[in-house]
């Protein structure tokens, strides 16, 4: 038991290890149809209305209509459709 314990702290470490060396993450918004995300670690949400991204210590929320998502990977993905609003937590 004390190595399981001791093998998931050095997992955390390293994860947040690894987060740290990420390129930070920025939002670049072309009118309010297109939104290109840098630094996207994965997707929380994703619908024809809301498009939640995660990207390390905050969330970007995307709400809108007709919402798709292309190119997502090499921690990055464009986001379109009519954006209305873009959140983050």
């Amino acid at each position: 038991m004390p190595l399981q314990k001791a093998l998931k702290r050095t997992g955390e470490t390293l994860r947040e290890a690894a987060a740290d060396l990420l390129p930070p993450m920025r939002v670049e918004l072309l009118s309010d149809r297109e939104a290109v995300v840098d630094g996207c670690r994965g997707i929380l949400e994703y619908s024809e209305s809301c498009i939640r991204l995660c990207t390390g210590a905050l969330t970007v929320r995307f709400t809108g209509e007709g919402l798709t998502m292309r190119n997502f990977g090499g921690l990055g993905a464009v986001v379109e459709g009519k954006i209305r609003s873009v959140d983050f937590g």
